[in-house]
């Protein structure tokens, strides 16, 4: 492939460059909420810590055609990508639109060979000319619904009415901010191309690399390598009980015997002191750093002593992240929990340290803080369980019985706790799907490793403090009293800085419609439950990221409509999931009322609003000051 077919491309030029069109053999558009956050935060974050550098995005691979005279760009890999940029763009040119002072020309380049759906939702966007709203009757694509409202939502909270950021931001985005635009030869066969863009093997990952360069620094000392290798080995499967990683023997060593429940080492070299190594037998299982690199295959963990099935459990975060948060707690630095960037962090760290054995001491540092910390994980961090064909969250520790069975049972004795502690975790995690965002898991996890004792009352102190810190230090305070997350956790120790000052509380942020934060209604939906409002048995947190006006917007019959400011009240909105926004959008809400009888509501504060015989301005304005005062008089009682 030539020089010529390769070019880069500013965001800003790419709205300019031809048309581009997502054909019939490409999946519709998929990404959800957590893959536009994650886009939309990975440029800011770049631009705010190196603003004169040109940024890279990614690969848009296209083959070229001609229609009319015109060329027309197919594009082969990327559409994901570009389909979002031109929604971000729809959103900074219509609602940001007198914010930003200085625009580029854009307009929508790109449509579906075969989706009519969301070529018309793109086109419905991308017209700034009117407002927009979902529920107007026609049909749209919902995940381009999702990431329209998703990047509206992050942007008014990353800027926070600070015009001059916002424009910088657009500035950067426009202008420094590239795509590698590449068109594959004419003669390509397309389906067999893309056929091998589905089925390549998977390329080096970066945890594989960094895992090697560490190991690098402890090649002088060949048992240490190979415990950092069992350590590492044994923590990377996120879908299983640490204890998994080792074998029956090693268990009985590194944990209580005959029980598994504690860690019995305190350091690395404790650890180490536990493994009988050979060198003769173990040292050829070691890649080193040269051999990891060239490694042109997939790298397969060790399966020889896992016993259970790996779909029972599913962990919220991945490894790269999971050894982010460990870098994290370890240095007590504001490191980024982007795992696409996992090793810049460890490359300054180690740059850091002045000479070799400083090096080997973190090394050794980080894997026994990685060991304990995924110990702790497994016991005290909520994960997905399916079992007997049903699916929920789950708050559980390995147990060892006699005659080497084992099973899961809660992590903390007194039940009720145990399920409290459930509720706040799933609550958090599901208010911040995005892996960079889980800032209360480092919190969580910081705690855990931060105490040698751990019991189920400060551990859900702790929580409730967080979920404090979170409200008033976060989403209500006045626009310079906000504290940053880092600040929350390492600072402040969860305690909430302006719970007690009226004066730093805006409680005005309740009463924006779809601006507001899903961890407010969430937050809520939990003080809700444990006053045991209606339908608290069955209820569990889930992801939903819609906000719905209960009352219309755009009601069926236009006589209906009320003002836009009593419709944004705090009162007349509940968090539930897209496709049931979609779908009832706009029937008024003894409608839908009636549609949730047969259909459960995704909130309790959803279901108090469906008791109230009628929903007009009086109810809203009553249910709004009954909400915030609930949330107002919530204090953690001990």
């Amino acid at each position: 492939m030539s020089d010529k077919n390769i070019n880069t491309i500013t965001i800003g030029d790419l709205f300019n460059s031809g048309t581009y069109v997502i054909p019939i053999y490409q999946r519709n558009y998929a990404w959800e909420e957590a893959e536009v956050k994650q886009l939309i935060q990975d440029v800011s974050d770049f631009a705010e810590a190196h603003p004169e550098k040109n940024y890279f995005i990614g690969t848009l691979v296209v083959y070229e055609r001609y229609e009319a005279g015109k060329t027309i760009y197919e594009t082969i890999d990327g559409q994901q990508r570009l389909t979002t940029l031109n929604i971000l763009y729809a959103v900074l040119h219509r609602d940001f639109a007198t914010e930003i002072t200085s625009k580029i020309a854009y307009q929508l380049n790109l449509k579906f060979d075969a989706r009519k759906i969301s070529t018309h939702t793109l086109e419905y966007v991308s017209t700034i000319d009117h407002p927009v709203s979902f529920d107007t009757g026609e049909e749209y694509n919902s995940n381009m619904q999702d990431a329209y409202e998703v990047a509206k939502k992050l942007l008014n909270t990353l800027f926070k009415g600070n015009n001059a950021k916002l424009q910088d931001f657009y500035s950067y985005l426009s202008k420094k901010v590239n795509i590698l635009r590449v068109s594959v030869p004419k003669d390509t066969d397309l389906n067999h191309y893309f056929e091998i863009m589905n089925t390549r093997g998977e390329q080096l990952e970066k945890h594989e690399i960094l895992k090697a360069k560490l190991m690098q620094l402890l090649s002088n000392d060949k048992k240490a390598s190979f415990v950092f290798n069992k350590v590492w080995e044994a923590c990377s499967d996120m879908e299983r009980y640490l204890q998994y990683g080792f074998s029956t023997a090693e268990r009985d060593k590194i944990f209580t015997a005959k029980s598994w429940n504690a860690l019995t080492v305190n350091s690395f070299d404790e650890l180490s002191d536990k493994f009988e190594f050979k060198n003769e037998s173990n040292e050829s299982t070691i890649l080193n750093l040269l051999e990891i690199v060239s490694h042109q295959g997939n790298f397969e963990h060790n399966t020889d002593h896992k016993e259970d099935a790996p779909e029972r459990f599913t962990s919220i975060i991945n490894f790269p992240n999971f050894l982010l948060h460990i870098l994290r707690i370890q240095t007590k630095q504001d490191i980024s929990l982007d795992d696409k960037r996992l090793l810049e962090p460890f490359d300054e760290q180690l740059k850091s340290l002045h000479n070799d054995q400083d090096k080997v001491n973190f090394v050794k540092h980080f894997s026994f803080n990685l060991l304990k910390g995924k110990f702790l994980f497994d016991r005290f961090i909520i994960k997905r369980e399916f079992l007997k064909e049903k699916d929920g969250w789950s708050l559980k520790s390995l147990k060892w019985y006699e005659g080497n069975k084992v099973s899961y049972v809660n992590s903390f004795n007194d039940e009720e706790i145990n399920r409290r502690i459930l509720m706040l975790l799933s609550m958090f995690h599901v208010s911040a799907p995005t892996l960079i965002y889980k800032h209360w898991l480092n919190a969580s996890l910081f705690f855990l490793l931060d105490n040698e004792q751990i019991t189920a009352e400060k551990y859900l102190e702790w929580l409730e403090n967080l979920a404090q810190a979170y409200l008033y230090d976060r989403y209500l305070p006045v626009e310079d009293k906000e504290e940053e997350f880092y600040d929350i956790i390492y600072k402040n120790s969860a305690i909430a800085q302006n719970k007690s000052i009226l004066e730093n509380q805006n409680w005005k942020n309740l009463n924006t419609g779809t601006s507001v934060e899903n961890f407010v209604f969430n937050y809520l939906d939990y003080i809700l439950w444990l006053e045991k409002s209606e339908g608290h048995n069955e209820f569990e947190f889930s992801f939903r990221s819609s906000v719905e006006h209960y009352y219309p917007q755009n009601p069926i019959s236009s006589a209906d409509k009320i003002d836009q400011s009593t419709l944004d009240k705090f009162g007349n909105l509940c968090l539930i999931s897209r496709s049931k926004n979609s779908t009832l959008g706009r029937y008024m809400p003894q409608a839908k009322k009636d549609h949730y009888v047969r259909v459960k509501p995704d909130s309790l504060k959803q279901r108090l609003m469906m008791k109230e015989p009628e929903w007009e301005k009086e109810q809203i304005e009553s249910h709004t000051k009954s909400m915030i005062q609930k949330i107002k008089d919530y204090n953690y009682a001990k």
